[in-house]
């Protein structure tokens, strides 16, 4: 036998072959081990309902600085960016004109003072004549005519000492103009704040006959203004005094805590197609400038807060029917155009009242209006059952769970993909 093989190995080595793959073909495959699924555990945490909107910087105040007077530009002291106080020296126009007005008003007026003590000793003299006729009438010395001479020639030095102490003030007036005009050569700050925004440089000439040229704007950015875009959908869930807050490009995570103020009863002129916007102010601290003008902002208004509750991520929810929630910030930011949120009524802020479930030991606080959930939950030994929950407040990211869990439990949010291979 063995002879044989030694003479036909290749045929055996071929048989052989030929048999292994056979069996490689109709021998049943090992069914393959299903990925464990995706869970997430539940946490406990905060929730924000929120109304989304896009706003813009304004400084909190905000002031033009302009010129009264015509003239050159001389000298600019102050830049962009630069801090200044009330009263500072900002810039200097060429004073020229006014120096030489407020010279000539000056010897105006220093010529009628002079004039004053020879226009108070005629009516003197005038006075004396009077009562010398007065004399001479009772001595029957002298005729009616000479005493009403003298009786007319007083009331005129009269007059003219008057006229000459009104032009006395009319040329102080005029003096006091145009020392104001020198003055305003001298550009002061009407208010501190910040200089954002220069109009003007050294050498310009100015002409303020009929516009008043701005040459400087002065922000106070202590104090900072958010106008924010607020769809016609949103306004009946806003309400001055509602607590909001902010985050920007340049800010990262940070963000500032805000209020609104009110709320403009008249369309923006901002459209985007059919929506219509409305203009909501808001006011946010800035000690340390970190918001600039004209920079864009996220606001969000918070339309429902739940504090220190069970929490779940929405995807690990299959609502019941219709019993999804209305989450309002699903869809903020839309098309890159503004916040299109459906509505949703809800306090400003829900402090859930954790009181144990007698079913499953769960933390819950339920309302009649509470929709309903499917969750899937992982037990210990791997098994995974459905388990129906009450759904609060939620967002885009995540819902509040009013029963039907305990902290700690896994919740199925997927499918483990099967590695490639």
């Amino acid at each position: 036998m063995s002879a044989w093989l030694g003479r036909n190995w290749g045929v055996t080595a071929s048989a052989a072959l030929v048999a292994a793959i056979v069996a490689w073909f109709i021998w049943p495959e090992k069914a393959p081990t299903p990925p464990p699924p995706l869970s997430a555990p539940v946490l406990r945490g905060d929730i924000e309902e929120v109304v989304a909107a896009r706003g813009t910087v304004e400084p909190g105040r905000l002031v033009e600085v302009g010129v009264r007077v015509s003239g050159q530009l001389n000298k600019l002291h102050v830049k962009l960016g630069d801090l200044v106080s009330e009263g500072e020296l900002l810039a200097e126009i060429d004073d020229l004109i006014q120096v030489s007005q407020v010279a000539s008003a000056q010897a105006q007026l220093e010529s009628l003072v002079a004039r004053t003590s020879l226009i108070q000793a005629n009516l003197e003299l005038e006075q004396n004549n009077l009562q010398r006729q007065k004399r001479l009438m009772a001595a029957q010395a002298t005729t009616q005519v000479e005493y009403d001479r003298a009786v007319v020639q007083l009331a005129q030095a009269e007059n003219t000492l008057e006229t000459h102490q009104l032009q006395i003030e009319q040329a102080r007036a005029e003096l006091d103009e145009a020392q104001a005009l020198l003055n305003f050569t001298r550009i002061r700050a009407p208010a501190g704040g910040t200089i954002v925004n220069v109009l003007a440089e050294e050498g310009q000439m100015l002409n303020a006959g009929q516009v008043t040229p701005v040459i400087l704007k002065i922000g106070d950015l202590r104090t900072i203004r958010i106008i924010a875009k607020i769809a016609e959908v949103d306004m009946d869930r806003l309400a001055p005094g509602m607590e909001a807050y902010l985050t920007t490009l340049r800010g990262g995570e940070r963000r500032w805590d805000a209020r609104l103020k009110e709320v403009s009863p008249l369309p923006s002129s901002d459209a985007t197609g059919e929506t219509v916007y409305f203009d909501a102010l808001l006011e946010v601290d800035n000690p340390d400038g970190a918001l600039l003008p004209g920079i864009s902002t996220r606001v969000f208004f918070l339309t429902a807060v739940a504090r220190n509750v069970l929490k779940v991520p929405l995807g690990a929810l299959a609502y019941e029917g219709d019993s999804a929630p209305v989450s309002a910030s699903q869809q903020y930011f839309s098309n890159g155009t503004g916040p299109d949120q459906p509505r949703i009524s809800l306090p400003t802020e829900q402090v859930r009242n954790e009181e144990p479930d007698r079913n499953n030991g769960t933390m819950m606080a339920e309302t009649a209006t509470s929709p309903s959930a499917t969750v899937r939950v992982v037990l210990g030994d791997g098994v995974v059952e459905s388990r129906r929950v009450r759904i609060g407040v939620s967002n885009a990211v995540e819902a509040e769970v009013l029963s039907g869990l305990k902290g700690g439990d896994k919740v199925v949010v997927g499918s483990a993909l099967p590695s490639a291979g």
